[in-house]
């Protein structure tokens, strides 16, 4: 199957809808946490039960939504609604900030946001094919990294100069040119079957491999691999936003800011790095240098002390970042391919790394109000080379010979990457 040759309007909209689109999702992502420690002065346990309760909301939608993309006709459109129920939402929780208020509204927002990275992926795919999937999916993660560094710019400074309650503010007025974006792709340039991972599968497989299977071993030991990886990654900068906010008073937004700059700005030479040797490289290599690098970041932290040199270990959550967001997408594509199924995979595990999440959240909190936060740093780091371990010993290769596909698409691919 070949894919579609997409107009210059849908190739600009989906550069700028993979700009804008991913730092809306999450509302206002870690800068709530600076806002619920400095402005409302909550606990760590409180703010964990937050971020577990919506985290668990989100990752229960995972799954219904990946299978919603791959049975939806106009992918843009669902993106589209989705960013504007969460703009709606944020001007609910800056307005009425009291404990169930953001409790229900953060966790609206992780359910409505479940339906953007599956679209996002679902229309790159079936835009540029097999052959030019590495290269979409890299140049998204570094086109996604350049529009985080310009929301955490934004809203640092807006959250410094004019208060914790217009961060929500700034990140509704975001909330507009990523609709409009998502609008400006024309559906005729998006191969629906392409979209879900409907195209034939060739001859070659890989040694061992189930013919026309995707729901193996292979898929249970990755989605396995997922959860323990930001079971150990989630807390980290949760964590780090709160002693940051505890030791920075009235700078607690500019340094959490910092920190999100520099993950993002090491993310866009890795992402664009992953998306340009991917096609070259086998799957597994790269992917262990995303894993590797978790728990040497969760035991650099014990020897951190000061905010600067907290946030400056975000280099290393760069790297695990841009790794990991590339790699997983092309991995459950290798699973799933020929089944019609990608998104409802990728939604699963969605599932798989919010659960991680939100538990991380929640026992990391724990430690940390009871125990300190060197000890939720030391087992957040054990969790991680657990994960490690289990992908490097039982996480096969997935990366298999894709056939040439049309001139056009096979030229885009190149393009992207």
């Amino acid at each position: 199957m070949t894919a579609p040759v997409p107009t210059a309007r849908s190739v600009r909209a989906l550069d700028a809808l993979a700009f804008f689109a991913p730092d809306i999702q999450g509302g206002v992502g870690p800068f709530l946490v600076i806002f619920m420690t400095g402005t409302l002065a909550w606990d760590p346990q409180r703010i964990g039960s937050v971020m577990f309760v919506s985290a668990l909301v989100g990752l229960v939608a995972q799954a219904p939504a990946g299978a919603l993309i791959d049975s939806a006709r106009h992918k843009p459109r669902w993106i589209a609604g989705a960013i504007a129920l969460i703009a709606l939402t944020l001007v609910a929780m800056a307005n009425w900030p009291g404990y169930g208020v953001i409790l229900a509204g953060q966790s609206l927002i992780g359910a409505a946001g479940t339906l953007v990275a599956p679209a996002l992926a679902a229309i790159s795919l079936g835009m540029v094919g097999r052959a030019g999937l590495e290269g979409r999916i890299g140049r998204n993660a570094a086109i996604t990294a350049a529009g985080t560094v310009l929301w955490a710019l934004g809203t640092g400074a807006v959250g410094h100069f004019y208060g914790a309650h217009a961060m929500f503010f700034y990140a509704t007025a975001m909330a507009v040119p990523t609709i409009a974006a998502a609008l400006l792709i024309r559906n005729r340039d998006v191969d629906p079957r392409l979209a879900r991972g409907a195209d034939a599968v060739d001859a070659a497989a890989m040694p061992g491999e189930p013919a026309g299977r995707w729901y193996d071993r292979r898929l249970v030991v990755l989605l396995l691999c997922c959860f323990l990886f930001h079971l150990a990654n989630a807390a980290m900068l949760t964590l780090v936003a709160q002693k940051v906010s505890s030791r920075a008073d009235a700078s607690g937004a500019l340094w959490m800011s910092a920190g999100v700059i520099v993950t993002q700005l090491v993310t866009i030479p890795i992402g664009l790095a992953v998306g340009r040797w991917a096609p070259r490289l086998a799957r597994k290599p790269i992917f262990l240098v995303g894993f590797a690098v978790l728990p040497v970041r969760g035991l650099l932290y014990l020897l951190a002390d000061s905010p600067a040199a907290l946030l400056a270990l975000q280099v290393l959550d760069g790297v695990g970042a841009g790794i990991f967001g590339v790699m997983l997408t092309l991995m459950i594509s290798d699973l799933t391919r020929g089944s019609g199924h990608f998104n409802f995979a990728l939604g699963i595990a969605a599932a798989c790394v919010g659960l991680g999440a939100a538990l991380s959240n929640l026992v990391a909190g724990a430690v940390a109000h009871t125990s300190g936060y060197g000890t939720a740093f030391v087992l957040l780091a054990g969790i991680a080379a657990i994960a490690l371990i289990l992908f490097a010993l039982a996480m096969p290769e997935t990366r298999r010979p894709v056939k040439a596909v049309a001139s056009g698409a096979s030229t885009f691919g190149g393009a992207a990457a």
